[in-house]
């Protein structure tokens, strides 16, 4: 009798173990863009926030090593800090190549250089957050992509180049991989899936990045390009295909903001998921676009404990995907 007991509750354990560990590989993933950061870490390029207030503090000195978001976290943007998790995503433009056109020598491709920077470093490329940008910097000349109603698009070129140049590195030896995912970030919720055109380009990417900013054109929530509805339509989309995608949410308001409500930044995230936005699925993501911005820019970075704080949103956010599986 007492070894049926005991065999019995070894399969009890086995069975939560199992459970644990499915729900922990089907949960949505999180990931932050962590800005500003000290001096330690000078911020150059797109890591540059004009209009930063150094007193709401930085990554570097309000995140603890055994802070709960600093172990959590499973995805960070090109940046250590003490953050335990090795995954990291990036955003990279078309025209930042210096031409028209993806530059084809694996030698020289800034791409390829970034990936090799990243793996020198020991950290691995989750997602390389890929789009054509120069038109939102210049409107008569800036390129576009072959997508009327998306100019963020991809040509097809643009793809297949990018997966050769990866191929020729890694033959060369420069990077670990002949292949990384390309997520293709775009300005329309759902034009890649109603454009036949898009949807073929898109299929030989490995997945959709949505931004969802609290200011200029993505307000009031609902309009065009914020509403949740077109969002959760697309986003289903995506995933039923086995790709992933990732919500890319931020910048927020905060209460120098005359439309500011008391966590107006979780409220509007509660309305994506009640509106049909999937919550938890292994092929989910949820980078937060935490960076000061506008009237946004007196919100401080920490500590966790405050939930107002960059980093007290990122708490919650990581224990609203740990419940509720």
């Amino acid at each position: 009798m007492n070894q049926l007991i005991h065999y019995k509750s070894l399969f009890l354990i086995l069975m939560l173990t199992c459970m644990i560990s499915f729900a922990q590989e089907n949960r949505s993933k999180v990931g932050i863009r962590p800005y500003p950061r000290d001096s330690a870490h000078e911020m150059t390029g797109g890591d540059r926030v004009a209009n930063w207030k150094p007193g709401i503090g930085n990554y570097d000195a309000m995140l603890k090593a055994d802070d709960y978001t600093a172990l959590h976290m499973d995805v960070v943007k090109g940046y250590n800090g003490v953050f335990q998790t090795k995954q990291r995503f990036f955003e990279h433009y078309i025209h930042q190549q210096g031409g028209k056109w993806v530059d084809t020598n694996p030698e020289t491709n800034k791409l390829v250089k970034t990936i090799r920077d990243y793996e020198q470093k020991g950290t691995i490329v989750m997602h390389i957050v890929i789009s054509r940008e120069g038109w939102l910097y210049d409107k008569v000349n800036g390129d576009t992509g072959p997508i009327a109603g998306d100019p963020r698009i991809l040509h097809q070129r643009d793809v297949d180049e990018t997966r050769k140049v990866f191929r020729d590195a890694h033959a060369l030896g420069l990077i670990k991989h002949d292949n990384y995912k390309l997520i293709q970030m775009v300005v329309h919720p759902a034009v890649f899936l109603d454009d036949l055109e898009a949807r073929a380009i898109i299929r030989t990417m490995d997945g959709i990045c949505i931004e969802s900013h609290q200011f200029n054109r993505y307000w009031p929530l609902g309009n065009a390009i914020s509403n949740p509805e077109e969002i959760a339509r697309g986003a289903k989309w995506v995933l039923e295909q086995g790709m992933d995608y990732i919500f890319y949410y931020g910048p927020y308001q905060y209460k120098d903001c005359d439309t500011y409500t008391d966590f107006l930044e979780r409220d509007w995230l509660k309305a994506f998921w009640e509106r049909g936005l999937p919550k938890h699925h292994k092929n989910m993501y949820y980078y937060l676009n935490a960076f000061p911005h506008a009237c946004g820019n007196t919100r401080p970075v920490g500590p966790e404990s405050d939930p107002h704080s960059y980093l007290g949103f990122a708490k919650w956010l990581i224990q609203e995907m740990e419940n509720g599986k």
